[in-house]
């Protein structure tokens, strides 16, 4: 048991770019099975130093409550050996899939899951490896939305499933659709309501995901704001009223 407070992280080979929103969610839920031990290099100025779990050890020093971690620790020589260490423990470790991911949280009982879970099967669908008319991939993709805004889902989900009755969703359209979703909100609007459902139903999802695609070459660059750009000029095309504000940056 090493104390928090001695513990340091040498940017030299660690990652430099912390994912804070994992290091509050792991701060947040706890769990010391999760935790287990961080691998720590001793060196000879009996100085500690994080070789594998920083966002463990972040996740602790925010909660206050915890001044000890369970760490497996190594005598080491310095920086060289130090980052030898962190290559192979990262090189060796088989990622988890996000669909592996999203079953343990439902064991683990994630309420965001359970959620999105009764969600999805409401309208006949699953989640799944291979993408279908019925069978849905992109479960990293809605977990995410469901886990920001979990009602603006619960009323985009009937529109995206209407707009894939025989084919499967892809990332690009769901999130192209919660994009312009978001600016018709702050006018109190949504893509799910008339005059827009009726325009979006029309072209489907396979046809959105064309107009995503033609704008994408048109920029040069993909991403979220890019496929909501494309929906929105799709839309403004249809001379709805009130044309949509197109926000790229």
């Amino acid at each position: 048991m090493v104390p928090t407070k001695e513990l340091e992280v040498d940017y030299a080979y660690q990652r430099d770019r912390i994912n804070q929103r994992r290091v509050e969610e792991l701060s947040r839920a706890w769990d010391w099975i999760a935790c287990g031990c961080l691998v720590v290099a001793l060196r000879e100025d009996n100085k500690w130093f994080v070789v594998d779990g920083q966002h463990r050890k972040l996740a602790a020093d925010l909660r206050g409550d915890i001044a000890e971690l369970p760490c497996l620790v190594f005598e080491t020589t310095g920086r060289r050996e130090e980052a030898m260490g962190f290559l192979t423990i990262n090189q060796g470790r088989a990622s988890v899939g996000s669909l592996d991911r999203y079953k343990a949280q439902l064991l683990a009982g994630d309420k965001t899951a359970f959620a999105l879970e009764s969600l999805v099967r409401s309208t006949g669908h699953r989640f799944g490896e291979k993408a279908s008319a019925r069978m849905v991939s992109c479960v990293q993709c809605l977990y995410n939305l469901a886990w920001e805004d979990m009602e603006r889902l619960e009323l985009l989900w009937p529109l995206l499933a209407e707009l894939h009755p025989d084919g499967p969703m892809s990332d690009t359209v769901i999130k192209g659709l919660w994009t312009v979703d978001k600016w018709l909100g702050k006018e109190g609007r949504s893509v799910a309501e008339p005059p827009y459902r009726e325009k979006l139903v029309a072209v489907g999802g396979a046809g959105l995901h064309r107009e995503i695609r033609r704008e994408v070459a048109v920029i040069g660059q993909g991403g979220v704001r890019v496929s909501g750009c494309a929906i929105a000029k799709y839309l403004n095309k249809q001379r709805l009223p009130g044309r949509l504000k197109i926000e790229l940056n």
